[in-house]
């Protein structure tokens, strides 16, 4: 075995001192990104849970309305049976007039679809081409009204 010099141990010293220097380097940087990628996706878990119970909260308000205005239409019927109930007997001599008639939210409904198709039928825009085009269009509104 060699005795070693001072002018073999001086390179290897600084390539080891230059060694721990870029190990200290890259382990530096490398536990920053470590660091950087643990803190966002604790932050992504917290977004999403946030988010989950936001979306709980948006389906218990719309499912709690939707049963309130459930509510809301049941009471609205009993008040209305019993206007109608009601004014028969404390208005005897309007018997063969009743103010409230059963069949009076069936024929608004009905008026009320009607009325919708026949804006639907106006609302038709139509481009025609020609004069003759033009004409077929009008005849045929006025066919349907």
């Amino acid at each position: 075995m060699q005795n070693w010099t001072l002018e073999m141990w001086q390179p290897a010293l600084i390539g080891l001192v230059v060694g721990f220097i870029l190990a200290y380097l890259l382990l530096r940087f490398t536990k920053d990104s470590v660091k950087k990628q643990v803190k966002t996706e604790t932050e992504l878990q917290k977004v999403k849970s946030e988010l989950a119970q936001q979306k709980q909260h948006l389906e218990k308000h719309f499912s709690d309305s939707a049963e309130l205005l459930k509510t809301l239409a049941q009471d609205y019927q009993k008040l209305y049976q019993h206007l109608a109930s009601s004014s028969v007997q404390l208005l005897p001599q309007l018997e063969n007039k009743p103010l409230f008639q059963s069949n009076l939210i069936e024929q608004t409904e009905v008026e009320n679809k009607e009325s919708i198709v026949s804006e639907e039928k106006n609302e038709i825009v139509t481009e025609p081409t020609d004069a003759t085009e033009n004409e077929m269009v009008t005849e045929k509104l006025k066919a349907e009204k």
